[in-house]
């Protein structure tokens, strides 16, 4: 697939994943707070499936951002990209797995999982920042937005992570638009 595609069908991958996110955040309002743990009411399959689709936008939107930037941000990126990628998919898998498997085993994915995107996540970030390919908010947005949305938890962190990854779907789209030119460069 050319670049450029997977740079298109990134944005659009970052973008789903951010609406799920967001309506995963929604609907366990809506649930009075009772989110995908509260397994057999329907509220938890709904959260369990907007997260999956969330997840698999997440995996489609990290593609799309190594495809834009992975020419300018060398080795760090690179790292920060598979870890990252690697930690989102198994963190999917969890949550595919969830009703079927031992829960020992899903415990060590989703912690597994969810280091790698954490370091991954981070990773990534710098190496966005030094090579200045897409606005530098990006590389900051993708330090801070799991440590955020780990803390804010049911509170705000499946917004927090909707809002990060429309925004990082909109700057992939805008960068389609504005061919080789960094996006962060003077006119």
């Amino acid at each position: 697939m050319a670049s450029s595609n997977l740079v298109r069908w990134g944005a659009l991958g970052a973008l789903l994943a951010g609406l799920a996110w967001i309506a995963s955040f929604v609907v366990g309002l809506a649930s009075g707070g009772q989110g995908s743990e509260t397994f057999g009411l329907p509220s938890s399959y709904l959260i369990e499936g907007l997260t999956g689709l969330a997840l698999a936008g997440t995996l489609m939107g990290l593609l799309g951002l190594h495809a834009r930037q992975s020419a300018s941000y060398g080795f760090l990126g690179t790292v920060g990209f598979l870890a990252a990628l690697i930690g989102t998919a198994l963190v999917l898998a969890n949550v595919l797995l969830i009703r079927m498997a031992e829960r020992d085993l899903l415990d060590l994915l989703l912690l597994v999982g969810l280091v790698g995107m954490l370091l991954g996540f981070v990773l990534l970030g710098i190496a966005t920042l030094r090579a200045r390919v897409l606005p530098q908010w990006a590389g900051v947005a993708l330090i801070l937005v799991l440590p955020i949305s780990a803390l804010l938890g049911d509170s705000g962190g499946g917004l927090v992570l909707g809002v990060v990854w429309l925004a990082l779907g909109y700057v992939l789209l805008a960068a389609r638009t504005f061919g080789s030119r960094s996006l962060g460069e003077p006119s």
